[in-house]
């Protein structure tokens, strides 16, 4: 069995071109395979049984030879993958299940019923270049760039990714590699497998917003140093799921998503500052910095939304307002002019993005390494830490929310704007929201009305 480790980045076509001049400019020590064409065939039973034990299964065939593999569950850690990997070569393009450790198997399935079931699923075809960067600490990291695509029932889609493959030392240097590459060509990371996407093709499955979870899986048992790690990898967790079903959705409660991510790392990073290693003081400073930069890059296209939303008939938050009907009018104006998708895919385009999103990743990567003192519960940090809080501060607001979020069953002694459901705190969709985006889009001279009746919509804003 092997583990298999790997970042993998969804690329453009382009990204073949600029690895091999960054490759060439660069003083690292590569070997340049020749490229491969390589042919994946998936299989599964009518009754997807495989899934439902997260099992993959595919033959490779390249130049009349076969391998066989199976892929058992693992983990996604920042966006980096993680998971058991069994490899069994092939005569021939055939399935033969015996071949391989019948450990690897649950208890439950009948490994002769469940050949007997299985058929191709779905394909890929693409072509492979490999690139072998050998470090002087003897580590070792395989880069790929492949190009192609995943077929099923007659329909296709693209495959173009770059992975980042450890072949031998400390995970990190995979994060340095990546914040390298996103500097020379645009990249974002993959957070659907090859095979995910083939499912998804296969069972012509309906694209859906992604769904935050209600909680996260931590305790108040647990130390603050634990918490703070966790709470960082969750939070990341949203974020990169919200862009992922954004990319291929366009849907703005997706777009949202994102941010409610951003604010929950924001408010981690912020709030438990102190419990991550003192050398990692200035990194996580940092990071704090260039997160509130991009953050406030995002608010600038909430106004927008803000406008979107407000202009929606079905909005019940501008009945009252003085000249309702004026400012709707003005609000929908503004929502149907502004080029709001094309906004939002360019901020997510921007490579201070992804940067971002690795240097996260390269964070929690090292904080789960470190030796870790024993500290004072999260339970008595938290009950500490809310004891400062004013709720009438939006941050302690998002602080709140953030508890909310990531304790189960912690009590809050404070109500988030009286509703139960923290996300709208985050995703800034609540009716305190419209009221200082509808504020702002008056202020800034965005929505422009008569002096007097601007005057008395801020009035009213300010009182409802």
């Amino acid at each position: 069995m092997d583990i298999e480790i790997e970042l993998k980045l969804l690329a453009t076509p382009s990204a073949y071109q600029d690895i091999l001049s960054w490759l060439a400019q660069s003083k690292l020590n590569y070997t340049d395979s020749a490229g491969k064409q390589l042919r994946n065939d998936y299989f599964e039973t009518p009754q997807r049984t495989l899934r439902k034990h997260d099992i993959g299964l595919r033959i490779r065939g390249c130049n009349g030879e076969f391998e066989q593999t199976v892929k058992t569950k693992g983990i996604v850690v920042a966006g980096m993958h993680q998971r058991p990997e069994y490899n069994v070569p092939l005569p021939s393009p055939d399935l033969k299940l015996d071949l391989f450790d019948p450990r690897i198997w649950p208890a439950s399935v009948d490994l002769i019923a469940l050949e007997n079931d299985l058929y191709l699923m779905f394909s890929t075809d693409f072509l492979r270049h490999t690139f072998l960067i050998t470090f002087s600490d003897d580590a070792q990291v395989e880069l790929v760039f492949d190009q192609g695509t995943i077929s099923a029932n007659g329909r296709s889609v693209d495959i173009c990714e770059v992975e980042l493959e450890l072949k031998k030392g400390d995970p990190a240097i995979l994060f340095e590699i990546a914040q390298q590459l996103v500097c020379i060509t645009p990249l974002r990371f993959g957070m659907q497998s090859k095979a995910a996407r083939g499912y998804r093709l296969a069972d012509n499955a309906a694209l859906q917003c992604y769904q935050s979870p209600a909680n996260f899986n931590m305790n108040t048992n647990m130390s603050t140093a634990q918490g703070a790690i966790a709470a960082l990898e969750q939070s990341l967790e949203v974020w990169q799921g919200g862009e992922d079903a954004f990319y291929q959705s366009q849907n703005v409660n997706d777009w949202r998503t994102i941010k409610a991510g951003m604010l929950l790392a924001e408010e981690t990073l912020n709030l438990f500052e102190n419990q991550f290693s003192p050398a990692k003081k200035q990194q996580i400073l940092t990071l704090g910095h260039q997160l509130r930069s991009l953050i406030g890059q995002y608010e600038n296209v909430d106004l927008s939304l803000c406008a979107q939303a407000l202009s929606d008939e079905e909005n019940p938050f501008l009945v009252g307002a003085p000249h309702a009907s004026e400012l709707k009018e003005k609000l929908a104006t503004l929502a149907s002019t502004a080029t709001l998708l094309s906004t939002m895919n360019a901020l997510l385009n921007d490579k201070q993005n992804m940067q971002l999103q690795l240097g996260i990743g390269a964070l929690l990567l090292e904080e789960s390494k470190a030796p870790k003192a024993c500290d004072k519960s999260l339970s008595y940090f938290v009950d500490e830490a809310l004891e400062c809080f004013d709720d009438g501060l939006a941050s302690a607001r998002n602080k709140l929310a953030l508890f909310k979020v990531l304790l189960v069953d912690l009590k809050l002694p404070i109500d988030i704007n009286h509703n139960d459901d923290p996300w709208p705190v985050l995703r800034q969709e609540d009716e305190s929201s419209f009221r200082t985006g509808l504020t702002k889009l008056l202020q800034q001279g965005t929505i422009v009305l008569q002096p007097e009746v601007t005057e008395r919509v801020l009035i009213w804003c300010a009182k409802n």
